[in-house]
């Protein structure tokens, strides 16, 4: 079988076509600053913008936590998509197809294997589909209709059914050796010490989980016998699902609305489901008990809005305080995160069969302030009768008011904070909250002139027409002149393309870092000068290589002699330098 990949020409094309201001625009609140862009990072907290877009290279940089990147960079980090995904996201932007050409198998094509096992992937979830309409399999189907859960909704989120021999999926794909070992690698095959292989899913309900694009990066496993141990089953870690990063419905989600107001996240899949079913149509769910950092970006890169909503039970209680915590770096004063709390021992799914959907939706109108529960749950069982016991209150909440970025929202609860102590003046309440020293946010690198013609070269690839053409034919033996020529004929191949596309034919290359770092290089020189710098760089960096040659061949002459080329060669190097 051979392998494609996406051409180069093509990816060159999308990025001349994307402009990384408007893109960049369309997720984040851009200021002109100069001849920049400024905006909040999106990649870390902060309280003063230090996030910069520059339209002229088509490259943005983060001075406070050094993230940048062209177009795709960006995307790959805000949406958390992989490469291949983010090609296909600027090719839906831009309306084009991708095309394609073959190469020869390579085993360890990452990027290929992602996309054969998607496809792996959409197969076995029709196959577990399949069996859960079976007439063998009525127990699976009777057990989702028992839950409540209509044919409609089992089809618009393809549940399955994992049948209950230990080998179903081992044995469909037995004869295909090159899909049975993706299968392994994903670990839905699994092969014990002895050799033997069974099924990671064996007799469960079967939940797809898909990306935002709808492609299937693993299962969840709903146990339908009360004896099977654990009740919740996921597919394993592997290159393409990872459970820290995964969202349970975000696709269903996203195909009713682009961009809800809000987003409602829960415990479990039946959750989903079922609140999906009663017409809340902004559901998704975490896969474990305690969602994280990276599912709480990806959440707040759709809605500026999240309601958490988990079970009524202690554990929920838990989820819904650690929720609180791991959100509030990221609670900017456009965004807002509250939460809904169930009477005990319920679920979303159990509540709103109960009670329907306009109950439901009332409590979703009534969810507490984010703000309201940090402070009850701090205040539960707190004594502020002395000042001891005020200051040690204090200790527990002021870090965590520190987390948030947002302005406003961080004021108010400072203010809240103060008539709770009884501090009512501003400059007391102030001192109470300690000030983080700015950064030094400048890329300090030494000044060479390799350094010198290398970073020009890369922020300004026009350059490359005024390189004469001594520079490039003459054998420099000055550690960074190798990198410094595979640049320049990379500009010099490619007249029209800005920084960000130059990048771009560096990916995954060894040079990569060097020429991001240079491309972020405050080199301090003006605009009007730049030209001339680069210039007078490259003859100072010419000269040193005609000095070392003349000293060399002036050394030989002493020892050896010279022969006819030599002295021709030292004639012609003391012209050169005679007319520095």
């Amino acid at each position: 079988m051979h392998q494609w990949k996406i051409p180069q020409e093509f990816i060159n094309e999308l990025l001349a076509r994307t402009n990384i201001i408007d893109l960049i625009g369309s997720k984040l609140s851009l200021k002109k600053n100069g001849n920049n862009y400024k905006s909040l990072c999106p990649f870390h907290n902060e309280k003063t913008p230090s996030f910069v877009v520059n339209d002229i290279k088509q490259f943005y940089h983060c001075f406070g936590c050094q993230a940048h990147g062209n177009a795709i960079d960006f995307l790959m980090n805000y949406e958390q998509l992989n490469f291949i995904e983010t090609i296909e996201e600027l090719s839906l932007l831009h309306g084009l197809s991708i095309p394609n050409k073959s190469i020869n198998p390579v085993n360890n094509n990452v990027l290929f294997h992602m996309y054969y096992s998607h496809q792996i992937l959409k197969k076995i979830c029709n196959i577990y589909y399949d069996q859960l309409l079976q007439s063998n399999n009525t127990t699976s189907y009777q057990y989702l209709i028992q839950r409540g859960i209509k044919k409609k909704t089992i089809e618009e989120f393809s549940i399955g059914f994992s049948g209950n021999k230990s080998n179903n999926i081992a044995k469909y794909f037995s004869s295909n050796t090159k899909q049975y070992n993706i299968l392994i690698k994903l670990g839905l095959i699994i092969k014990d010490s002895r050799g033997r292989t069974y099924d990671h899913f064996r007799n469960r309900i079967i939940f797809p989980i898909r990306d935002r694009n709808g492609r299937i990066n693993g299962f969840g496993g709903r146990a339908i016998y009360p004896q099977s141990n654990p009740k919740y089953l996921n597919s394993s870690e592997s290159f393409i699902f990872k459970k820290s990063k995964q969202i349970y419905g975000i696709y269903e989600l996203i195909k009713k609305n682009l961009k809800p107001n809000r987003i409602i996240v829960v415990e479990g899949y039946i959750d989903v489901v079922m609140l999906t079913q009663f017409k809340i149509n902004y559901v998704v769910a975490i896969l474990g008990s305690t969602i994280t950092t990276e599912q709480i970006k990806l959440i707040f890169r759709i809605t500026d809005n999240i309601i958490y909503c988990y079970d009524g039970d202690k554990a929920g209680k838990i989820a819904s305080w650690t929720s609180l915590k791991l959100s509030l770096p990221y609670l900017q004063d456009h965004k807002s995160i509250k939460f809904i709390f169930l009477p005990n021992n319920t679920d979303p799914d159990t509540i709103i069969q109960q009670e329907g959907t306009i109950s439901f939706q009332n409590r979703i109108n009534n969810a507490m302030n984010a703000s309201e529960f940090l402070f009850l749950k701090l205040l539960h069982n707190a004594d502020l009768s002395s000042i001891e016991k005020k200051s040690y209150f204090s200790s527990l909440i002021i870090p965590l008011i520190n987390l948030i970025p947002g302005k406003i929202m961080r004021t108010y609860l400072h203010q809240k904070l103060g008539l709770q102590l009884g501090i009512l003046n501003i400059e007391q309440l102030n001192s109470l909250f300690l000030q983080q020293h700015k950064k030094n946010l400048n890329i300090k690198i030494k000044h060479t002139p390799m350094r010198t013609i290398i970073g020009l070269l890369i922020q300004n690839p026009k350059l490359s027409k005024f390189v004469p053409k001594k520079i490039t034919i003459i054998k420099f033996n000055i550690k960074g002149f190798d990198i410094f020529l595979d640049l320049f004929k990379t500009c010099i191949s490619n007249p029209k393309y800005k920084t960000g596309q130059i990048l771009e034919l560096y990916r995954n290359s060894k040079i990569e870092n060097i020429l991001k770092k240079l491309t972020i290089w405050d080199h301090m020189i003006i605009k009007e000068k730049i030209k001339n710098v680069f210039l007078d760089s490259l003859t100072m960096i010419y000269n040193q290589k005609l000095e070392k040659q003349y000293y060399n061949l002036i050394m030989k002459e002493k020892n050896q002699g010279l022969n006819k080329n030599e002295k021709k060669e030292l004639w012609s190097i003391t012209v050169s330098l005679s007319q520095k």
